[in-house]
């Protein structure tokens, strides 16, 4: 994550809050995650990153930079499902490519203008209309690209053990609510935990 005008804002308000994410934030002071991506390539490679490790989806992404080239509506659109499936891609996945590619040439997204100044709400209406996109990758999309601060991505299996790891208690697994009530503690900056406690299962 980039270190937006909030980072060291709300590196601050969470040690205050919640000492056992404080003991993470203080051991991984220097973490950054920069974003380069475009929103394309943004929503692609989360698609490619579904239920697979992260050393898999980026040997994918790898091959499917090489087959396509610049990663735009059109080389995407170009290349289609079947050379998308021989960089490793399902057919469910390639078909989901396809999808987002057709999108964004119907709507003319060329650049970033397209999507700022909107609330989040507004633009998680568009791309859940998209088959293939569902409320992780718009999460991702959310918390990588539009750099929203307080996502909770409760979908994200590392999350959801990350969480397990440092508050269930005597092994018993915590429900959805109660999960959600920890993340409140963490309001407005749910986001930034979230990449700590990403950063926790890492370690």
């Amino acid at each position: 994550m980039k270190k937006t005008d909030y980072w060291q804002e709300s590196l601050d308000y969470l040690c205050n809050k919640d000492k056992k994410l404080a003991k993470i934030i203080e051991k991984n002071r220097d973490y950054t995650i920069i974003n380069e991506k475009s929103a394309l390539e943004s929503l692609l490679g989360s698609i490619v990153s579904q239920q697979i490790s992260v050393k898999a989806a980026a040997s994918i992404w790898q091959k499917i930079v090489t087959t396509v080239g610049e990663i735009t509506p059109s080389s995407v659109l170009e290349i289609g499902v079947e050379n998308l499936r021989l960089c490793g891609l399902s057919n469910q996945k390639a078909q989901y490519f396809v999808n987002i590619a057709q999108h964004f040439q119907d709507h003319q997204i060329i650049d970033k203008s397209y999507w700022d100044n909107r609330d989040y709400a507004d633009v998680y209406k568009e791309l859940i209309q998209i088959k293939g996109v569902g409320p992780w990758t718009i999460d991702m999309f959310g918390m990588f690209y539009l750099d929203e601060k307080d996502i909770f991505p409760l979908k994200d299996l590392g999350i959801v053990r990350a969480i397990h790891q440092l508050y269930a208690k005597d092994d018993c697994k915590l429900n959805l609510e109660q999960m959600q009530k920890i993340g409140d503690n963490w309001r407005p900056y749910r986001t930034v935990a979230s990449l700590f406690l990403w950063r926790s299962v890492d370690d």
